[in-house]
């Protein structure tokens, strides 16, 4: 009877220490996984030290490599939208500058007519008015950027003049004999070329 007793209570003594070890294996597997799938919570106890310290580190890198990922994608649309901003912006500009150049290039006709009107103008009074009126639109159109190209007894310069006639003219070769266009141009570039005539 005694015998059995004993070997009841060993049986039992052994059944507390395999739930006690099943217990702590089932607290570690569950801290561990609770580490890997990143829950807020570490057991550090069940866990013990060494592994509580490496499951830290693991999260620490994942913040870390996340925190990398998410700074590289901020920096690249930062980067796209500067760029976006700079093309949208340059645009805009070649846009200005191409309607402006339009309206002008429209208005250069209303110059020539000016200077053709002149001409049958015999009225001083009457001429006097309609230079002040020539004035303001050529300082209007100043203000954008247009310049009259200074073609008058220069020497001929493709860039900037079209030769329509050759004259003799002696001491005049290759020199501006006269300017039957006015040429411009828009804030340094050639909007239209002067229509001269060249001595030869």
């Amino acid at each position: 009877m005694k015998e059995k007793s004993k070997d009841k209570d060993k049986l039992s003594a052994q059944a507390a220490e395999d739930a006690a070890a099943e217990e702590s294996v089932t607290a570690e597997e569950s801290a561990a996984e609770q580490a890997q799938s990143g829950d807020d919570v570490l057991d550090r106890e069940a866990l013990g030290d060494e592994k509580y310290i490496e499951a830290l580190e693991e999260r620490v890198g994942k913040c870390v490599a996340e925190t990398m990922s998410a700074k590289n994608i901020a920096m690249r649309l930062q980067a796209d939208f500067d760029n976006y901003r700079k093309r949208n912006a340059s645009l805009a500009e070649e846009m200005k500058a191409l309607g402006k150049s339009m309206v002008i290039e429209k208005m250069l006709t209303v110059l020539d007519n000016c200077d053709l009107a002149r001409k049958y103008i015999s009225d001083e009074s009457a001429l006097t008015g309609f230079n002040m009126m020539e004035r303001q639109i050529l300082d209007a159109l100043e203000s954008f950027g247009l310049k009259e190209i200074d073609a008058a007894d220069k020497d001929f310069d493709a860039a900037y003049m079209s030769a329509v006639e050759r004259e003799k003219a002696e001491g005049k070769e290759g020199k501006v004999v006269d300017v039957l266009a006015k040429g411009y141009t828009l804030n340094g570039k050639v909007l239209r070329p002067a229509s001269v005539k060249v001595g030869c």
